[in-house]
Order: structure tokens, then sequence, then C-alpha cells
């Protein structure tokens, strides 16, 4: 009886979605969700080109605990390569209020040398 109770639960959390930090980047009117799932190897995390101008990548670490840290990243695209623009770092708790407008970072707006906009705001996937 305990046996089958571990292997259902096992079951169940396996078919759990794992935490991952969302992130609705927006450019030039185009709005999409960028999903970063935590890593135990941060420096393998590339970004995500944002339409040719800039590039966004978010860090999400979980274990152990006591490295816990979220870092998010936003960069202008040019022919010399990737310029950090912001750079942003968060520490546990990541705060979660179900419902809030703009999640943990708040809305950010982030220009390029050129006055090109990026939007961005993040959140903890439940």
């Amino acid at each position: 009886m305990l046996l089958t109770g571990l292997t259902v639960l096992a079951t169940l959390g396996c078919g759990q979605k794992q935490p991952a930090v969302g992130c609705w980047v927006t450019y030039g009117g185009e709005a999409k969700r960028l999903e970063f799932p935590a890593t135990q190897s941060p420096y393998t995390v590339k970004p995500v080109d944002v339409a040719g101008r800039f590039a966004f990548k978010a860090i999400y670490v979980r274990e152990p605990w006591q490295a816990a840290s979220l870092n998010v990243y936003a960069y202008q695209r040019t022919s010399a390569g990737d310029r950090l623009l912001q750079e942003g770092k968060y520490l546990p708790p990541f705060s979660h209020v179900e419902g809030a407008r703009y999640g943990f970072t708040g809305r950010q707006l982030v220009y390029s040398r050129d006055q090109r906009e990026l939007e961005y705001w993040c959140e903890i996937s439940r």
C-alpha cells in the first residue's frame, strides 16, 4: 500500500509543470511571451532575439536555495555583437502576487543608442 501511494505521488509530481520565469517582451508594438525554465547551468542560457534589434534573457537558478537568484538581461543587437543595456538582479523570496499587472520586475522600458524602445516585464510561472 505504501509503495502504491509513493508511486502515485511520484507520477503526480512528474506531471506538474516546473516553475519558470515568463517574460512579456514588446518591441515595435508586437508583444510575445518568452519562457525561461529554472536552470542549474546559468552560463548556458542563451539570449532570445527580439526583431533583430534586441536580445533578452532571464536566468532562474532555484537550487541550491542558498544560491537562488533571478537575473534579467536586455541587450542591443549590433554588427559588433550584443551590447548590454540593462541587468536586473532579484533574490528570493521572489514576489508573486496573483494577478499583479507587471509581475516581480514591474514594467521596464529600455532604450538603445539609436532610440529604439524595448518594453518587458517578468513573472514566475507556476
